[in-house]
């Protein structure tokens, strides 16, 4: 990691800034780092605004979000502010580019086939693999978020019965397919318990036996986004909003969709139904594609 953004990193950890923040931040600093280095062969204190205005039409092109947008630029913007009150350098490029509005919009979903494609990527007879698979499979049949998927621990999943049990300020009981069933079971039974250290009991660990972390969830899903060449975005919310919408097209109903994801609000229940393309009025036996 470049030094300077080592020492950023430093400097967002005394401000007591959450993990997740700082990650985030670092993240971002970290693409562009890279982004500058590839295409013009310099070092970060040598980025001129331009620079930053041809990355951020890079990230519009590649169909990243408004909002993904709007957190690159904040992370420049405060990161040059550091580095130019450490007189690294004199003016911060990245200060007068303002953020592009961002527009309520129907949310970004994979389509059915895409999900039957992505959940043919992992090996299943790896440790890795397998993980992966029981990972994918999990984010998309029970809709739970990042956040949710890293603290799940063992105790909190009955395969028997086929629900996990969600902890956290929206607690909630959410019933498995069949497919993650079964993709839960091989990653537990045949390699989690060779890897991990006796004393972690959250059920994904990465390949150190160590509880996996929300930065290795992204590096996981953007390998199987590079792998599948997909032209678009591949990320938990994505599969979270593939799982809503699938359902509703299916004929569940929005209360049930909502009880489900941990949805507080109806209204954004119901942005989900915006992206519902109905091909029959009749409720099918079953609502859920992938069971």
């Amino acid at each position: 990691m470049d030094k300077n953004i080592e020492n950023y990193k430093s400097y967002l950890t005394s401000k007591n800034l959450s993990t997740n923040t700082i990650n985030s931040y670092i993240y971002d600093i970290n693409g562009f780092g890279e982004y500058l280095n590839e295409e013009y062969g310099l070092e970060l204190t040598n980025t001129r605004k331009a620079h930053v205005l041809t990355y951020l039409v890079n990230l519009q092109k590649n169909g990243k979000s408004s909002a993904t947008i709007s957190r690159s630029i904040s992370a420049m913007k405060n990161f040059f502010e550091f580095l130019k009150k450490d007189k690294l350098i004199e003016d911060n490029p990245a200060g007068s580019i303002h953020s592009p509005k961002q527009i309520k919009k129907i949310p970004s979903i994979l389509t059915e086939d895409e999900i039957s494609l992505l959940m043919k990527q992992p090996d299943i007879n790896s440790f890795k693999g397998s993980r992966d698979s029981a990972i994918l499979e999990l984010l998309y049949s029970s809709g739970i978020k990042v956040t949710e998927l890293i603290n799940l621990k063992i105790k909190n999943i009955n395969l028997g019965v086929g629900i996990i049990n969600v902890e956290g300020t929206k607690e909630r009981i959410v019933p498995l397919s069949q497919y993650a069933i079964n993709s839960i079971d091989n990653y537990l039974e045949n390699f989690r318990n060779k890897r991990c250290k006796e004393e972690n009991d959250f059920l994904f660990a990465n390949i150190s036996g160590e509880p996996i972390s929300r930065q290795g969830i992204w590096k996981i899903l953007k390998f199987y986004e590079k792998k599948m060449n997909l032209n678009k975005e591949l990320s938990p919310q994505i599969l979270r909003n593939s799982f809503a919408v699938h359902l509703l097209s299916h004929g569940a109903d929005l209360g049930t969709v909502q009880e489900l994801m941990g949805l507080t609000s109806f209204a954004a229940t119901q942005n989900y139904f915006n992206s519902v393309e109905f091909k029959s009025i009749e409720v099918f036996k079953k609502t859920f594609p992938r069971v």
